[in-house]
């Protein structure tokens, strides 16, 4: 890895207080080298920067493959940080951005076969997690869609029984309003209803909670 560095720093592509690959892919694009073993060598030393940073966030925590990709998209591409990753792929025949999405894809597919990331652990944990906070299917789902993009995990993971979201729904209006009994007066009804179909349960599934 610090050999890598110390190649791209030589070529003024790593910024000695970020740490991270400067202009990259304007190198890429006006290379004289071609394919050649220059260029090849930072190729591998922008592979081994993006595999890095991979690691470091997937150390931190579990990330779901489409979360991890664009994170990855917006570290390395010349467009930086607050790049829109849709339009990054829109234009990636344009520059060379489509060659760094390809050394992402690379290093994703590599973290998937060492099992660093997995997108059913990834769900596992988020459902586990987002249930604690009192939060629905629906809400949960939408979220996971911004993480991973295989559906059928998000819905074997969704898929845990009406019983044990019943019990996330009494559990957060105990904790909002005290208890589960049905209010008597209809505005309060209301709210407590529009407080469980904010936190992203079915409409259908909210009568059923209160007693």
């Amino acid at each position: 890895m610090k050999e890598a560095e110390a190649f791209l720093r030589e070529r003024g592509l790593l910024s000695d207080n970020a740490g991270q690959p400067q202009g990259a892919t304007d190198y890429f694009s006006d290379n004289p080298f071609d394919d050649g073993e220059e260029a090849a060598t930072l190729e591998r030393a922008l592979r081994q920067q993006i595999e890095a940073k991979a690691v470091a966030l997937l150390a931190i925590r579990e990330h779901g493959a489409k979360e991890l990709r664009q994170k990855l998209l917006q570290k390395f591409v010349r467009f930086g940080q607050n790049a829109d990753v849709a339009e990054l792929e829109k234009n990636a025949e344009k520059n060379s951005t489509g060659r760094v999405a390809e050394l992402v894809d690379e290093v994703l597919a590599y973290c998937k076969e060492q099992n660093w990331q997995s997108d059913e652990r990834y769900i596992e944990q988020a459902v586990a997690s987002m249930m604690d906070k009192g939060q629905g299917p629906l809400k949960i789902g939408q979220k996971l869609q911004q993480a991973c993009s295989d559906s059928g995990a998000i819905e074997a993971g969704l898929d845990i029984g009406q019983a044990d979201w019943l019990e996330v729904m009494r559990e957060a209006l105990i904790k909002k309003y005290g208890d589960v009994h049905k209010p008597a007066n209809r505005n309060e009804q209301a709210k407590r209803m529009r407080f469980l179909q904010s936190r992203g349960f079915p409409a259908e599934w909210i009568w059923k909670v209160f007693r």
